[in-house]
Formats: structure tokens, sequence, C-alpha cells
């Protein structure tokens, strides 16, 4: 319980130290911001097929009474998480990428009544709030673990998203303690899901299931939509080579050689 605790912690510190960084700086590098962002998504990617897809379909913990009755329903659950985070995406602005594409917020605003930053915490909080649901798990034995693989890949990509936020805070003029408290509210979101998960579908494994689905697909989305984002396509050897440490690095991540037999 002491690790998830820490875990927890490490989630809602990764948000808000990198994003209190940045009103000391006039501008972060966005090259770094590239390879960071490039790299969380090539990791997002690999965590889904070498270590939470695996976990749905072999029938590991949780998942040790799935059947193949209920695949379909597992296809169908990934196919909706990629449609609601298309759905998320108009409230946020691609956010989740590590870009502001906020440049026409004001006059969706005058449009459609909702303030950017209104919009943009109502989708990345629901965003993370999915993202957490699956992280932890209640083992054969009773004890609770945690997706280590899910849990590195979320800290990663929420350094980009906090940048984001708080970019489009200084921009609407928000105060240090307000900005702190908005981006402590998304950080909490993901530890508050899984804590939910836990709460509400301890013992059904079924349900279970779907909701990895539903956050694979949400995943996907992200994590594709980061690698051929418009802005990253000049090929790069350095971006090359951040992809394919993400890979290597999410194959690596505690519990995943396991699935394998390795």
């Amino acid at each position: 319980m002491t690790y998830i605790i820490l875990s927890y912690l490490l989630i809602v510190a990764g948000v808000v130290v990198w994003a209190a960084l940045i009103p000391g700086r006039k501008k972060v590098s966005e090259k770094w911001m590239m390879y960071i962002t490039v790299f969380g998504g090539a990791f997002l990617l690999a965590s889904c097929f070498i270590n939470l897809v695996p976990h749905m379909f072999l029938g590991e913990e949780p998942y040790r009474f799935v059947t193949p009755d209920i695949h379909f329903k597992v296809a169908a659950a990934v196919m909706i998480g990629f449609l609601i985070q298309l759905l998320l995406e108009q409230l946020t602005h691609g956010a989740e990428h590590g870009h502001n594409h906020c440049h026409n917020c004001e006059t969706d605003h005058h449009e459609h009544h909702v303030h950017p930053v209104t919009g943009l915490m109502i989708g990345l909080c629901v965003h993370a709030f999915l993202e957490g649901m699956p992280m932890v798990e209640i083992e054969e034995a009773g004890e609770v673990d945690i997706h280590q693989g899910l849990l590195y890949g979320i800290v990663l990509h929420n350094i980009p998203i906090a940048i984001v936020m708080v970019t489009l805070f200084m921009s609407n003029r928000y105060g240090f303690w307000k900005s702190l408290g908005l981006l402590t509210i998304f950080a909490v979101m993901t530890p508050l899901g899984s804590l939910c998960n836990l709460l509400l579908v301890p013992e059904n494994e079924a349900l279970q299931c779907v909701i990895m689905g539903v956050v694979v697909g949400i995943l996907l989305h992200v994590s594709v939509s980061i690698l051929f984002d418009h802005d990253h396509n000049n090929f790069s050897w350095k971006k090359l080579v951040a992809i394919i440490v993400a890979f290597v690095a999410a194959y690596f991540t505690p519990g995943c050689p396991e699935i394998y037999g390795l």
C-alpha cells in the first residue's frame, strides 16, 4: 500500500513540479519538448501492446477468469475508448499531445460559450480519471498491485500536458496559486480514478476488462496522434532513437517480461 501511495504522489509531483518550473523560464525548448512528448507517446503505445493487452487476452491477473466470449466486448471497448478520446479533444484542443492548439480558443469561446480553460479542465480531468481506473488491480491473494508500465507512461504523458496547461493559464493571466490549484485538481484525477475502480468494481473481472479496453483505446488514440502529429513529421534520427528507447523501456518495465514467461 505504501508503494501505491508513493506511486500516486509521483503522478501528482510529476505534474505540479514540472509545471511550476515554467514561469521561471521564458520559453521551454521546443526540441526537448518534442523528444519528451514523442518518448512518452511511444512508451504508451508499447505499453498497450506488450503489457496491457496481454493482461486482458492472456488471462493474467486480475483477468484470470476472462473467457473468449467476452473478447468481442473488450475489442468493442477499445473502439469506444478511441471515440471517447476523439470527443474529449473537442474540449482539450489536443493538449494531450503536448501542444497548445488553442490559438482559436477565444473564437470558440464566443461561438460555443465555453471558456477555453473550462473546456480544457473538463476534458483533461475526464481523460486523467479514465486513465487511472485500470492502473491498480487486485491479485488472486487479495493484494492490491499497480500497473507500473501504465504508471510510468502516465507520468511521462503528463509532463507536456502540464506545460500546455500552465501556458494557457499564463495567457489568461491566472495567478500562481490559482494555476497551482487547477494543476493539482488535474493531477489527483488519475489516483481518484484508481480509487473509484477499487471501490466500485473490485471483483468483476469482465467489467475490469471492459474498463481496460476503454483506456487502451484512449491511449492508442493519444499515442498514435503524438507519433503522427504534423508538427513531428520531420524525420530525425534523435526522434527515432527516442522511440526505440521508449519501446525497450516499456518492455523492461517490472512485470512485463513475466507475461511472456521470461
